[in-house]
């Protein structure tokens, strides 16, 4: 009878640890930046421990990385009365801060318990520029755009310059 009892406990001891690294806290809305982290996920991801992680909490950047690429249709008259059409693929990249500030229980001695992300503060830094309908596409004198289409879109939260998710 021990050995199963003793079976059961140390499978609900590795149910309960595949649990716990199932319930990642991270969650951001792209589009403004909004979202939740908790604390467990920036401690990892920093290696910081609970009392590292104490100290530091008011001095974390968080930042959101993303990478959009897009379908550029261009056409232009190709002198002989006839319409030439390629399509180009431009990317994106934009680094913007994300503001935060600390969450945290009071009945624990004010312990952190994660981090709300209150939205964009601003674009760090931006690479690739996405031209409108209508506009000449660059460095192509005489083309003209005339769709644009987002194939693709990618993005991740950092804190500290180190990955989140």
């Amino acid at each position: 009878m021990k050995k199963i009892l003793s079976g059961v406990a140390a499978g609900a001891l590795a149910l309960g640890i595949m649990a716990s690294s199932a319930f990642a806290a991270v969650t951001i809305d792209p589009s403004t930046g909004k979202g939740f982290v908790g604390k467990g996920d920036v401690q990892t991801a920093l290696g910081y421990n609970n009392a590292k992680m104490q100290a530091e909490a008011n001095n974390l950047v968080f930042t959101y990385k993303s990478e959009e690429t897009y379908a550029i249709t261009v056409t232009w008259d190709t002198g002989e009365g006839t319409r030439g059409e390629e399509t180009h693929y431009v990317a994106h990249e934009r680094t913007s801060s994300v503001d935060s500030n600390v969450s945290y229980d009071p009945r624990k001695a004010n312990q952190y318990t994660g981090f709300n992300l209150i939205g964009y503060e601003g674009i760090l830094t931006e690479v690739g520029n996405i031209p409108a309908v209508g506009e000449e596409f660059p460095g192509n004198s005489g083309h003209t755009v005339t769709a644009v289409e987002l194939v693709s879109s990618t993005g991740g939260l950092y804190v500290n310059g180190v990955a989140l998710q």
